[in-house]
């Protein structure tokens, strides 16, 4: 499978060749052949900024020039998918993968492949890791502490063979390789400190060496060159999440609600953001993650969300983000129980006509609106079935499916490849508009409204175990 087909061949040997030669030092290359595609265009990314869509030819190969090139860490996205290279001045990167199997398949060629693809097989190791972490996290944190050493020492092996082989690599590339082993161990450490909550309820004896938290001394909270790399930010935001945690139960906790899910939880988490990150891109990518995890579990208490929201908006920074999560926070407010939808809410139909949404209920029996999108086939087969058996179950339910595909031809296609003659569909008006209209964190998401057109349940869930009674 990873091979390199004739044109790209071509491509290194001559064209990059011919653009070293004229003094193209400021210059990289950046292109590709992607197997069995999900979408048109691969998006590239740097530092969180929008650098290119480029998009496939009928061969589904792609390539760029980036000019006045700035060398480190890249984000490429296909469809949903995305993984991240390293790009420096000279590179002629070209990848093939096959979408089937995105990580597994993917594998570069041409200048800057090495690195390349040593951090892919960096990333995978890292991946083939997690389950036995896990099942490590059962041990007491001594014998934890060894099994963890001896994963990070696998990684140290192969990061020493690679660099005794590539010895003209960047300093650059070796810290940022040092930094996803480090930190890929330290996350290891917070897992444990998580699942030790579970395991100090079933022995109250157990504890954990102070000596356990050392690593702690040596995190850095604002890294400028790990804070685009998604997989430090989740460590960063597990380590707020546990620091969180621990004051909850330092002020022996009380409330009924579960501690992560909890509004003083969520607050400690805004807090220990404001005052330990000041990179601002991690800072409020840190804050609108919590934003969400706080709104996926709150969806009632509005008094509550209130004063969530009012201390968000104080410590966030990102203009488009606080826009975002007011946009979040309306929603959630708009879908409560007994309320309607807003003449202002509307989707397309197959003929492009923009329909009200209030005007899709039915006086016959609930409505249920449920989501999908062309993008995530086994989402779209699975939620399909799903509701067809609904159907049956309750004739008189009416069944609106609303997809995310902003392309009409592409929604078309999918809706005709659907087969459920029994249920509208629709598509929406705007993507932005998803927060405000419909809260939609997590694409399960169905929307209950009463003949009246009033909102039953506006965070109903496919998997939701009382769903049937809510139906009835």
């Amino acid at each position: 499978m990873k091979y390199i087909t004739p044109l790209l061949l071509i491509f290194i040997c001559f064209g990059c060749d011919n653009a070293t030669k004229n003094a193209t030092k400021d210059v990289a290359y950046f292109g590709g052949e992607i197997i069995n595609p999900q979408d048109d265009y691969v998006l590239l990314y740097h530092q969180g900024a929008f650098v290119d869509s480029l998009q496939l030819d009928d061969n589904n190969r792609f390539l760029t020039k980036l000019k006045d090139h700035k060398n480190g860490l890249y984000k490429f996205y296909h469809n949903r998918e995305y993984q991240y290279i390293n790009l420096e001045k000279g590179d002629s990167l070209l990848l093939r993968l096959n979408t089937f199997a995105f990580d597994e398949s993917l594998f570069f060629t041409g200048k800057g492949a090495e690195k390349n693809n040593f951090y892919i097989e960096l990333f995978l190791l890292n991946e083939s890791h997690e389950e036995p972490v896990y099942q490590y996290s059962q041990l007491d944190s001594d014998t934890f502490l060894k099994k963890i050493d001896s994963l990070q020492n696998i990684k140290l092996k192969k990061q020493e063979k690679f660099l005794v082989n590539n010895p003209n690599v960047s300093e650059e590339f070796k810290n940022f390789t040092d930094k996803v082993i480090k930190y890929r161990s330290f996350r290891y450490r917070e897992t444990y400190q998580n699942m030790f909550h579970n395991l100090k309820k079933k022995d109250s004896t157990l504890s954990i060496s102070d000596s356990f938290f050392d690593y702690k001394k040596d995190v850095d909270m604002n890294d400028s060159t790990m804070s685009y790399y998604r997989p430090y930010a989740r460590y960063i935001m597990q380590f707020i999440n546990n620091s969180s945690y621990s004051e909850c139960m330092r002020k022996s906790w009380k409330g009924n609600q579960a501690v992560n899910t909890s509004l003083t939880y969520n607050k400690n988490k805004l807090a220990l953001i404001d005052s330990l990150v000041t990179y601002p891109f991690l800072r409020n990518e840190l804050l609108r993650f919590t934003a969400y995890s706080y709104y996926s579990h709150n969806t009632s208490n509005i008094p509550k969300n209130n004063e969530f929201f009012k201390i968000y908006q104080q410590v966030a920074t990102d203009k488009e983000s606080k826009e975002e999560i007011s946009n979040l926070h309306i929603g959630v407010k708009n879908l409560q129980k007994g309320n309607s939808f807003s003449n202002q809410i509307y989707v397309y139909d197959s003929a492009y006509n923009r329909i009200p949404l209030n005007r899709l209920n039915s006086k016959k029996g609930k409505t249920i609106f449920y989501f999908w999108t062309s993008k995530q086939m086994r989402h779209k087969h699975l939620i399909t079935e799903k509701i067809k058996v609904l159907a049956k179950e309750y004739p008189n339910l009416n069944i609106i499916g609303i997809s995310l595909d902003s392309d009409h031809k592409r929604w078309k296609k999918a809706v005709a490849e659907l087969k459920f003659p029994g249920s509208r569909q629709y598509r929406v008006g705007r993507k932005d508009d998803l927060l405000r209209d419909f809260a939609l964190i997590n694409i399960n998401k169905l929307i209950i409204t009463d003949q009246s057109g009033n909102i039953v349940n506006g965070f109903a869930s496919i998997y939701n175990t009382d769903l049937r009674d809510q139906l009835k």
